[in-house]
């Protein structure tokens, strides 16, 4: 009997309680807006700390609004610089709607300035990039060798145990 009245005291306050913590987890607070997104990003391995490393990566604005990447930060480099083509700082860059900018060996790329260990191949390092409209997102570069002239993204097989 008591075991009964147990029960149903916990599926009254069960059934009071959940309806009022289901809502608070269905909003969702901080919707993705349309806008900006990073990715493709990567960079070479290196043979030693202290050195400096080119990395690359795209961003496209599928936004109705021009938004402007402002700064960059990777905490494996003592600094990161925006280079264009020529190795000349760029404070910013203006990314226009619908426009894509790729970032390659041969164009405009973000240098890694005296990093603070060595990076290992298929590392994953991780950077940011602050736009003034869309915040601060975050960028995995994937360390490729030596060789490489574009992203690769891994490929590895799954394993089943």
């Amino acid at each position: 009997m008591i075991h009964r009245a147990i029960r149903t005291t916990a599926a009254l306050l069960l059934g009071l309680t959940i309806p009022v913590i289901t809502p608070a987890f269905a909003q969702d607070v901080n919707p993705v807006p349309p806008g900006i997104t990073v990715g493709h990003g990567w960079t070479y391995l290196s043979t030693a700390d202290g050195k400096s490393t080119p990395a690359y990566f795209t961003i496209h604005n599928a936004g109705s609004t021009p938004d402007t990447l402002v700064s960059t930060s990777c905490p494996v480099a003592h600094h990161t610089v925006l280079l264009d083509p020529s190795g000349k700082t760029l404070g910013a860059i203006t990314i226009n709607p619908g426009q894509t900018i790729m970032f390659s060996p041969s164009g405009t790329h973000l240098m890694l300035e005296q990093n603070r260990f060595r990076f290992y191949a298929h590392a994953m390092i991780p950077c940011s990039v602050d736009f003034l409209s869309a915040g601060k997102l975050i960028i995995y570069l994937h360390v490729e060798p030596d060789s490489a002239k574009t992203y690769e993204q891994a490929r590895r097989p799954i394993v089943n145990d």
